[in-house]
């Protein structure tokens, strides 16, 4: 009986001391995030304060509408439709000659970016100053593919009265995005996002396929991601046919390795698409190409561009659209 209550004590005080130096670590991370910011922690917020879960599976969330929250130090505010822009309805549109709705992932929204360094408000301010009755809508939502985004179009956004499309196709959008399994842990503490992260990152340490490897795979023919966003563009440019609405493709490279770039077999394939498809096309990376890799990077080891990229973004898609 006597060991069987010291094996108690010991297994309370065990317990304790763990769960109090779980909770000085979880204070200090916390602390120390919020000092300086970490991508993952603060990509975890957005999913917690601004991402809503969606039951079409083709779309997966979206974002919580007429909310804002601070990421990264930098405000993301959404309007009454979900998207990263001001209150619209299609009285406001209409006063537009042309109306632009940007499709796309988190380079789109901006992620890391204040709103008046976007690409889509910088587009506003280029055409404004050219005396262009245009506006450009930011449709960007963070963690999308192409059938998501353009689901999501499809279900949500095709009441709005645009003019034109413009689809920001980056490198990952033939991925498929999984559900996100997730715990006690990942959910409400930043250290099981840190170990989440720190895991995954050892995992794919191990493995040999490098890069260019992996992407290959992400654009073949027989992939089904890639299957998959071949169907929705269609889908879209359909669509798009039948509305008489303008749409087009625009390709971000990955902004990390332009020199020598090692993913154009990217380019050539969604280059294709596009022309079988008979969508216009822009291809980014001739504008990327000779600039210095890391004067494009956002802060806090994050992957997305700056306002700098945003602003080569913005005045590429403007030469291309007043041939």
């Amino acid at each position: 009986m006597k060991s069987l209550k010291n094996f108690i004590i010991n297994f309370f005080f065990i317990f304790l001391s763990i769960f109090s130096t779980l909770i000085v670590c979880e204070l200090a991370l916390r602390i120390k995030h919020s000092i300086i910011p970490n991508y993952d922690i603060e990509m975890w917020k957005y999913a917690k304060k601004l991402k809503q879960k969606d039951f079409n599976s083709k779309i997966g969330h979206t974002h919580v509408k007429s909310k804002s929250a601070i990421l990264q130090n930098i405000e993301i505010k959404i309007n009454n439709h979900g998207q990263r822009d001001i209150y619209l309805d299609n009285t406001i549109l209409r006063k537009y000659e042309k109306r632009f709705l940007i499709l796309g992932s988190s380079i789109a929204l901006g992620w890391g970016v204040s709103n008046e360094n976007t690409f889509p408000n910088i587009l506003n301010n280029i055409s404004k100053s050219n005396n262009k009755n245009w506006i450009f809508v930011n449709g960007g939502v963070g963690n999308y593919n192409t059938e998501r985004y353009i689901n999501n179009y499809l279900e949500n956004w095709k009441q709005l009265d645009f003019t034109d499309l413009i689809i920001q196709f980056f490198v990952n959008d033939t991925e498929i995005i999984l559900p996100n399994k997730t715990n006690i842990f990942t959910q409400h503490t930043h250290i099981g996002v840190v170990t989440w992260k720190l895991f995954n990152s050892y995992k794919a340490s191990l493995k040999k396929e490098n890069i260019i490897e992996y992407y290959k795979k992400k654009y073949d023919d027989n992939y089904s991601g890639f299957q998959v966003a071949k169907v929705e563009l269609a889908n879209l440019k359909k669509h798009c046919d039948i509305k008489k609405i303008n749409c087009m493709v625009v390709l971000m490279p990955d902004i990390h390795k332009l020199s020598p770039y090692n993913l154009p077999f990217i380019n050539q394939k969604i280059s294709s698409l596009s022309k079988e498809l008979k969508i216009p096309y822009l291809d980014l990376l001739p504008a990327f190409q000779n600039i210095e890799e890391n004067t494009l990077w956002n802060k806090y080891q994050d992957p997305h561009p700056n306002s700098y990229g945003h602003k080569i973004i913005a005045e590429e898609i403007y030469t291309y659209l007043i041939k």
